[in-house]
């Protein structure tokens, strides 16, 4: 997969675990290894992957320093860090005065995805319709569904205006604190389920 196109070439993305003060930062993973500044996705191609030690052995390829885990009752494997989609060249007007017909969504609630899929679907906790260019009457009750792989290949719009988020990442090796982020982005295409209003 390495070299492929696996998004729009508008989209790049890192995982950065040296950046100042974020939640997600650290100097050395679980393994010893020095943490990097990774670019994921550059234009669309797929750059590099978090390697652990043992990925590193089965892949040959270098690790990246990005084995984590909560604490030593775990056992550590590869896991994000300050992970987001680079900031682009539009701005968050040019992005909805260029979106004829849209959901906007300003905040995002709980959801799932299916790693060996790539299935997902997440709630939209905040969202608004948007009518010929304009914001327009609130929505409630979104849901955005869809395939990983499919909505990086849509994107068709990123903004400047980048923005980060602390978390915490749940999987086999515990608890971590990550940070996620991403500029205003516009998907061409994507399911919206949803339910009747009250």
């Amino acid at each position: 997969m390495l070299g492929k196109q696996i998004a729009s070439p508008i989209v790049s993305a890192r995982d950065n675990a040296r950046i100042k003060g974020e939640w997600g930062s650290y100097e050395t993973d679980d393994e010893g290894n020095e943490s990097s500044d990774l670019l994921l996705i550059e234009n669309g191609i797929l750059k590099n992957y978090l390697v652990d030690e043992l990925g590193s052995r089965r892949m040959n390829m270098k690790p990246t320093g990005c084995c984590r885990r909560q604490d030593y009752s775990y056992n550590p494997t590869s896991r994000m860090s300050n992970t987001y989609i680079c900031a682009g060249e539009s701005t968050r007007d040019e992005i909805i005065a260029n979106t004829e017909y849209g959901l906007y969504c300003t905040q995002m609630g709980g959801g799932s995805v299916d790693t060996s899929t790539g299935d997902f679907n997440f709630a939209a906790n905040e969202a608004y319709m948007i009518r010929n260019g304009k914001i327009a009457e609130p929505v409630r009750g979104a849901t955005l569904i869809g395939k990983g792989q499919e909505i990086l290949k849509n994107i068709d719009m990123v903004g400047n205006d980048l923005e980060l988020s602390a978390g915490m990442c749940g999987s086999v090796s515990g608890n971590v604190p990550v940070t996620v982020g991403q500029p205003t982005i516009r998907v061409s295409s994507i399911l919206v389920g949803g339910r009747d209003a009250e």
